[in-house]
């Protein structure tokens, strides 16, 4: 992928112990920070994301507006594009589509969307469906796992972008392969640069669609947990009690151990060592020193995602984003 002169910022907006009206703020405060995107986390046991989209359309003007990610599971293809087109003509324009495949105990336990198909698979067949009724209007297709016949008579926008949220390599290649871009979530510099580039570059090169030549234009974010903060030891201490949960699910344990952090993995438990490598938590400088890694990885856009009390107190919350944007 071609490397842009600097990495743009965005911000990775969570709802976790806010309000509505709490999570609408910190998205009008962060729009007039001047963030270059608003993206909004969609977890099984919270409100639903898509309805906050809608309400951030109405409360921002000037950053787009994304969802990171919406699970398959959550809707059937066509009315995920149907979703997608609607919240981009809400917002007049900004709006870009992420999506992944998400948890397989919760689609299936949790939710009841029934069995979940084999990731790349399941995946592929979702996004050709996706992709083409956002692009052409309209779609006929009848997959193993995910079918679809319908048409949009609303208006549509050429340049709606739909990303996929992967970090595995199988799924990154689909993403570089029939998407606009990917999300990275919890992955190192290290990471980006040896596994979801790679793997991207290798997607980019079966597209058989003309878009990206050479890899320009499509988007790789990563997102970093981040807080500039008086109390750099305190928000570590939090963040591990947070990365720890991570450790106990097994698409998270593959990652961290390509990630170098084997040990980590095989004890069940971070040390300040994966902390430390998985945020950037203190001064501003040090966030910026970090977003630099990432670029110098390959990221084309960077997701600061305001972690411990950057996520609670709005002055760190604030102060982190202006850490980031410099």
């Amino acid at each position: 992928m071609s490397q842009p002169a600097r990495h743009r910022v965005g911000v990775l907006l969570e709802q976790r112990n806010l309000s509505p009206a709490e999570t609408l703020a910190r998205a009008g405060l962060a729009d007039e920070l001047g963030v270059d995107s608003q993206w909004l986390v969609q977890l099984p046991n919270q409100r639903d994301s898509v309805v906050l989209l809608a309400a951030m359309a109405a409360r921002t003007g000037r950053s787009g507006i994304g969802s990171a990610i919406l699970p398959l599971y959550s809707r059937p293809p066509v009315v995920m594009a149907h979703t997608a087109l609607t919240l981009d003509e809400l917002s007049g324009g900004r709006f870009t589509l992420g999506l992944g495949l998400g948890h397989r105990g919760v689609g299936e336990w949790m939710v009841g969307a029934g069995t979940t198909p084999p990731a790349v698979a399941g995946t592929r067949e979702y996004l050709q469906i996706t992709t083409s009724l956002i692009r052409d209007g309209e779609v006929s297709h009848d997959g193993k796992w995910f079918s679809g016949h319908a048409s949009y008579t609303g208006p549509r926008r050429d340049g709606l972008a739909v990303h996929v949220g992967a970090f595995g390599p199988k799924l990154l290649e689909l993403a570089g392969e029939l998407a606009d871009g990917a999300i990275l979530w919890m992955c190192t510099p290290g990471y980006v640069r040896e596994h979801a580039v790679p793997a991207l570059r290798r997607g980019l090169g079966r597209r058989a669609d003309g878009r990206y030549p050479g890899g320009a234009g499509f988007e790789v974010a990563v997102v970093l947990n981040a807080a500039v903060t008086p109390e750099p030891e305190a928000d570590r201490a939090g963040f591990h009690r947070y990365l720890s949960a991570y450790l106990r699910v097994p698409t998270y344990r593959r990652l961290f151990t390509a990630s170098g952090f084997g040990a980590q993995v095989g004890a069940g438990r971070p040390d300040d060592e994966m902390v430390r490598a998985l945020t950037a938590i203190g001064a501003a400088e040090n966030l910026r020193s970090r977003m630099d890694d990432y670029a110098a990885a390959g990221a084309t856009r960077m997701l600061i995602s305001p972690t411990v009390s950057a996520h609670f107190d709005t002055d760190r919350f604030a102060g982190t984003l202006r850490g980031g944007l410099g």
